[in-house]
């Protein structure tokens, strides 16, 4: 049984090229001639006569470059469009990085890797996140605490993601080098110097979604992930942020985006996974 299915045309752009190239489009990558017509920061595999991919390229606009993969003591990305992500959030020239698509693909989990490493190497000086306080189905209620205690109730899969490492929310919280975020606080914020991770951003209309860009300040990379497979209440599909950033920003030299749209192969958590991935 196959399970591959697609959401490309839920986003049509899923930011890497993965046509098969003729000898004369291969040659043009490899003499930096971008006669496939790439946007700047699209990806694109070159692949043999057998269909194995041997090379990997970003088109910067004026060159091809060859992917920048990290060397991030217990990490390896699985898939070849893990290393184009890997690549775009190890670039600081791409300030915007929009990462969507399928479950199990490995999305929060590489920018939650990669943002941890940017405080550890002291390029930034926190991490701040940002997830929409939206319940599946039946609303919450209210909920007791401190607006920092109902918005860490949310944080269940940033804790997932920090298993591998000492760290903890709580002692990143201490030291100041974590702070979280609802959306109905974000406005005037004015964030310097930060990992800004805002995740299921596909329950973000377009002013929300628009207002927590305005947001990033001096120093700042901002990434947005989020999968629009996913949306848990209309008014969010209808007026899809996540979407109409990938179809606005594309091209654009500070923005990277790379879309997982392959259920079968883009899936890695598991196969059981891949099985409720592949029909809801």
């Amino acid at each position: 049984m196959t399970l591959r299915r697609s959401i490309i045309s839920e986003t049509t752009y899923n930011g890497i090229y993965e046509k098969d190239l003729s000898d004369e489009e291969m040659a043009g990558v490899y003499e930096n001639r971008n006669v496939i017509g790439l946007l700047i920061n699209q990806y694109v595999f070159i692949k043999n006569n057998d269909g194995k991919v041997v090379d990997k390229f970003r088109w910067d606009g004026e060159k091809f470059r060859k992917l920048l993969l990290p060397k991030i003591s217990g990490f390896k990305p699985k898939t070849f469009k893990q290393e184009c992500l890997c690549d775009m959030l190890m670039n600081p020239d791409i300030k915007i990085k929009i990462v969507a698509g399928v479950a199990g693909s490995g999305k929060s989990k590489l920018c939650i890797v990669f943002g941890l490493n940017s405080i550890e190497t002291g390029t930034h000086e926190k991490m701040f996140v940002v997830r929409h306080n939206v319940s599946i189905g039946e609303k919450n209620g209210f909920l007791k605490g401190s607006k920092n205690e109902k918005i860490q109730g949310w944080l269940g899969f940033l804790k997932d993601n920090m298993d591998s490492t000492q760290l903890t929310i709580q002692y990143m919280i201490d030291r100041g080098t974590l702070e979280v975020e609802g959306v109905e606080y974000i406005k005037g914020r004015d964030i310097k110097n930060s990992w800004m991770l805002i995740d299921e951003s596909e329950d973000l209309d377009e002013n929300q979604f628009g207002l927590i860009g305005q947001r990033a300040s001096e120093g700042s990379i901002i990434c947005f992930v989020g999968d629009v497979k996913q949306v848990t209440q209309a008014k969010y599909r209808n007026s899809s942020g996540l979407k109409r950033a990938i179809d606005k920003l594309k091209g654009n030299p500070l923005v990277g985006i790379v879309v997982f749209d392959d259920v079968e192969n883009d899936n890695v958590r598991s196969d059981v996974s891949k099985i409720f991935t592949s029909i809801y």
